[in-house]
């Protein structure tokens, strides 16, 4: 899961925020049915693997009017429009409802939402739309229905802050993601976004979001810490001290993983000289081209090419296990 997947689930899965914002996004006729003190997150992911290169999902079942439904919150993270989306989408909702079968429940309506943070604007159009020049006689038989768009290049960052949702944590974290690729406005600005949480940061639940904040920044920008310990700190002076710990640990965290990775190339240096030379062992025992890729695992077009003192890649599984 990436670092965008991570902050969205971290802030819809606050469940003020999914009611703010499905509120705020959905039809009114929609909104005034939902009763919103049975909202309710469902745990487990519906996305697969092919799925997860494209958005992150978190659900909620409540009920509409009598009757029991899911609301899908997905959040689409590519900087750039996707012809596919409606054909992706139309994946997840089957996933949702092959998931009801395999565990006995009953199949339920489901309200898919799309929240959007690319570069360019996009309407993506439905399924329908994605098939040109059908007849008449063909277009019943294509599957189609409507999804909630929402593309955060159409708000401003002022209507994000002071006119469009009320709860600071969702305004702050769409404030964030609408300017994460952006990162000189996003640095600029960065303080008067986190002053909208002022006061919820004094509390643990504030303190806790904000760690997902910083950590979503620290991890998805190249802003510098200092600079970003400074822009929390002028906030909250334990959000500061958040942001210094959380820097350290992902600093220490990235010098592990270079040694690692280091290890790792020196281990597979080593392990490709000997793999070379036991090929040319081998050759010089009078073991024929043949025997040798047997023993050494290895196609025999690469042991030609180290007899002939040619450059040669070998795979690294092969390499692994010398």
């Amino acid at each position: 899961m990436n670092h965008h997947d991570l902050f969205f689930k971290a802030t819809f899965s606050i469940r003020e925020n999914a009611a703010d914002f499905v509120r705020h996004i959905l039809p009114p006729g929609l909104v005034h049915q939902i009763d919103f003190k049975t909202l309710a997150i469902e745990k487990g992911s519906h996305v697969d693997a092919e799925l997860a290169e494209n958005f992150s999902d978190t659900v909620y079942n409540c009920r509409f009017s009598g009757i029991q439904i899911k609301i899908a919150l997905l959040f689409e993270h590519k900087s750039a429009p996707d012809t596919n989306l409606p054909f992706q989408l139309h994946r997840y909702m089957g996933n949702l409802w092959e998931n009801s079968i395999k565990q006995k429940q009953p199949r339920m309506p489901v309200i898919p939402i799309v929240l959007y943070h690319g570069w360019k604007s996009w309407t993506p159009g439905t399924l329908i739309t994605r098939f040109k020049n059908l007849p008449n006689d063909i277009t019943p038989y294509i599957p189609d229905f409507k999804f909630i768009f929402v593309d955060l290049s159409a708000y401003s960052n002022e209507s994000i802050k002071t006119s469009t949702f009320k709860v600071a944590s969702l305004r702050i974290a769409l404030l964030i993601m609408k300017n994460i690729f952006d990162q000189q406005k996003l640095e600029h600005y960065l303080t008067q976004f986190l002053e909208i949480g002022r006061a919820y940061f004094q509390e643990t639940q504030g303190l806790k979001f904000l760690e997902a904040v910083i950590n979503y920044i620290l991890q998805a920008t190249e802003i510098e810490p200092d600079k970003l310990v400074q822009s929390v700190a002028c906030i909250s002076e334990k959000g500061g001290d958040i942001a210094m710990t959380t820097a350290e640990k992902l600093r220490q965290e990235g010098i592990q993983k270079g040694i690692q990775k280091g290890r790792q190339e020196g281990r597979q240096e080593g392990s490709y000289k000997t793999m070379i030379s036991l090929v040319r062992n081998a050759k010089k025992n009078g073991l024929s081209e043949e025997m040798i890729a047997q023993i050494a695992n290895l196609d025999i077009t690469l042991v030609r090419k180290i007899l002939n003192n040619e450059p040669v890649e070998i795979p690294l599984h092969l390499l692994s296990d010398s």
